[in-house]
């Protein structure tokens, strides 16, 4: 959960909105854009609940975790809603708003994702035709290049919520990148729900590496980092930008779910075991990043194993793990779950085998230099290095109080505790 801070500004004769934005990055960019249009047209966006006047969550809505976060964000809000006006918007709205609207009768509206417009509208009272961003992360920012999937992994709810996969145009993307350049963003994050396939449905190909080529001409940027590539979608063009292009940082973010050929067809992957180490043998030498599900229907003892020697063979040098959740309208509810003790226990193994093999690789980080991009100040001051992204992976502790937001600085690694590093 991401409470979105206030902007400059004492007005009292100006409608003030607290914001909360839950789940994923491509989240977080959605609300950046309200957040933009609403301070564009005079409103103030600030961090104080108890001074607000309007409150808008964002919400997610991909697993039941995440619906129940929504539900209990909600909870906390009405708690002290008092002559508040609370609307709720995104993607648990898609996916459950019948729900939430019996559960939740006090909330003053409820907005789709579609229905953005209508959002801003409602709170400033007239149509808003312009396009703004109110950035709220220091240094990098996300380039959000599509949304949608159109893969349809037989788990998955995003393609019920978001629709089918559906690419921003190549010039839209550029021109919102220079705007951030200008506003001093020296990291370009790139998003989607499949980033390797943008432009295949738009151009008739895929358009990622001519993308990155672009977006490196910008002056200001200097990384570019790829998240959430399909393995299938990833080609030797995409990789070989990846590795000779100065700006593209060494680093991929590829979720591969499981290993398992059986389970890869169950999961509607699209592609093998062999396939996905092909892909990690061509990345040799570019940090990798996973994701990977336990305990999906039918998932036997030996087929998590064979999952778990894979990852213990340390290709990746950061991997998530989640348990199965068994999703209403997905292909997969059909399948009979595995019993919530099993696939515990096999998260929890999967966890303690992450936390060994990402401890392994930072040891090997120790008394090295790295370039750090500093993101965040407050007791810390905390950055990250070409091989880490933000939020999502380790992070850089550096230990000297006059470090200024959103610059690089090269630093040594001087001690490690758990995922994070600390440098002086």
């Amino acid at each position: 959960m991401k409470s979105l801070p206030a902007l400059m500004s004492n007005s009292l004769k100006l409608t003030k909105v607290y914001f909360v934005s839950l789940g994923c990055p491509k989240n977080l960019v959605d609300s950046e854009r309200i957040l933009g249009s609403l301070e564009k047209h005079g409103v103030l966006i600030t961090d104080s609940l108890e001074d607000s006047d309007i409150v808008v969550i964002n919400t997610c809505g991909f697993i039941k975790p995440a619906l129940k976060e929504t539900e209990n964000e909600i909870k906390r809000i009405l708690k002290i809603k008092n002559n508040k006006k609370v609307y709720g918007y995104g993607c648990a709205v898609n996916r459950a708003s019948k729900s939430l609207m019996i559960k939740f009768p006090d909330i003053t509206n409820w907005f789709t994702l579609e229905e953005k417009d209508d959002l801003i509208k409602t709170i400033i009272n007239k149509n808003a035709n312009l396009k703004s961003r109110l950035l709220t992360t220091s240094g990098y920012a996300y380039l959000k290049i599509a949304d949608g999937c159109s893969n349809h992994c037989s788990y998955c709810t995003i393609p019920q919520i978001k629709g089918e996969f559906k690419s921003v145009e190549f010039e839209d993307l550029i021109n919102e990148a220079q705007a951030l350049a200008e506003l001093g963003v020296k990291e370009l994050i790139i998003i989607a729900q499949d980033t390797a396939r943008y432009g295949l449905e738009l151009y008739g190909k895929p358009m990622l590496v001519s993308l990155l080529k672009e977006l490196s001409k910008i002056k200001g940027i200097e990384w570019l980092r790829i998240l959430y590539a399909h393995p299938r979608s990833i080609t030797n063009d995409l990789i070989s930008e990846i590795k000779n292009n100065s700006k593209v940082c060494k680093y991929l973010d590829m979720p591969i779910q499981h290993i398992n050929d059986r389970l890869l067809s169950l999961m509607n992957r699209s592609i093998t075991k062999k396939e996905n180490f092909d892909i990690i043998k061509r990345l040799r030498g570019v940090t990798l990043r996973t994701t990977v599900m336990v305990g999906f229907p039918t998932e036997t003892e030996d087929e998590f194993n064979e999952l778990y020697d894979f990852l213990k063979r340390g290709y990746f040098d950061w991997f998530g793990a989640f348990r199965y959740f068994r999703e209403k309208g997905t292909f997969a509810a059909f399948f009979k779950p595995l019993s919530p003790v099993i696939i515990n226990q096999r998260f929890q193994k999967i966890l303690r085998l992450q936390q060994t093999l990402i401890n392994k690789k930072n040891h090997l980080r120790l008394n090295k230099y790295y370039k750090v991009l500093v993101h965040y100040k407050n007791r810390d001051v905390i950055g990250h290095t070409e091989f880490s992204a933000p939020e999502i992976d380790g992070q850089v502790i550096i230990n000297s109080p006059d470090i200024k937001l959103g610059r690089f600085y090269t630093k040594k690694i001087t001690k490690i505790k758990g995922a994070d590093l600390y440098a002086q």
